[in-house]
């Protein structure tokens, strides 16, 4: 309990954001995040509620049946596979080693295609020139895209270039482009830049993150979903 009353104090002062079981570091609005590239496994558990609730609104109003789509290894996007359940002749496309786990697991009616890939274990992700050019050979109706950090100036930024590079070339085969990112990720700025902020063209995230930053976006013309 004098944990949990600490952490929360250090939450009110604005120095940490309180998870499930946890607490994770909150850098200053805007600031270049320092800590170290978290690992797939510390993302996974936290604002789990706001990922299911952004990922099952993505799934459900941006999927089709028959869709040919593309979804980055982030656990936000993850967190959409139980949600694309019941949708028919689906072709999904991943660069997620996990993600490529979850899709058997849940969609074995599916034709599901891996990237391919040099593997990195911290994130899961397979990227590398092998991985950007099945995207600049092949086309994509749809990509599901997350990042690390969201503010205005910097848009959706991540730690690391090898990756982004894939999703730079995944937004190049895709018809559309889909951003879900829950309420954390606004006010952080990671190192690389994914996409700019008034460049997305619909955002999905949930009812907690900045209402001044959304209007802002919505006043750009960037069509904002809110998932309850």
């Amino acid at each position: 309990m004098t944990i949990r009353r600490d952490l929360k104090t250090l939450e009110d002062e604005g120095h940490v954001k309180m998870t499930h079981g946890g607490a994770i570091y909150a850098p200053p609005a805007g600031s270049i995040t320092p800590q170290a590239e978290p690992t797939y496994a510390a993302k996974e558990t936290a604002y789990t509620l706001q990922k299911e609730r952004i990922a099952q609104y993505a799934a459900q109003h941006f999927v089709t049946d028959n869709d040919i789509i593309a979804l980055e290894a982030g656990t936000t996007v993850g967190a959409m596979v139980p949600f694309l359940v019941g949708k028919r002749n689906l072709t999904v496309v991943t660069n997620g080693l996990r993600t490529t786990n979850l899709l058997q697991a849940h969609l074995s009616d599916a034709n599901i295609i891996c990237t391919g890939g040099i593997l990195r274990s911290l994130s899961s992700t397979f990227v590398g020139p092998t991985a950007e050019q099945f995207f600049h050979d092949n086309h994509i109706r749809k990509v599901f895209l997350s990042g690390i950090g969201f503010t205005l100036d910097a848009g959706l930024t991540d730690p690391q270039m090898i990756d982004t590079q894939v999703k730079k070339a995944m937004m190049v085969a895709a018809e559309q482009i889909i951003v879900i990112i829950d309420s954390s990720k606004f006010g952080v700025k990671s190192f690389t830049q994914v996409i700019a902020a008034h460049a997305i063209p619909i955002l999905v995230t949930d009812e907690q993150s900045p209402l001044s930053m959304l209007d802002e976006l919505s006043e750009a013309g960037v069509k904002v979903h809110i998932a309850h």
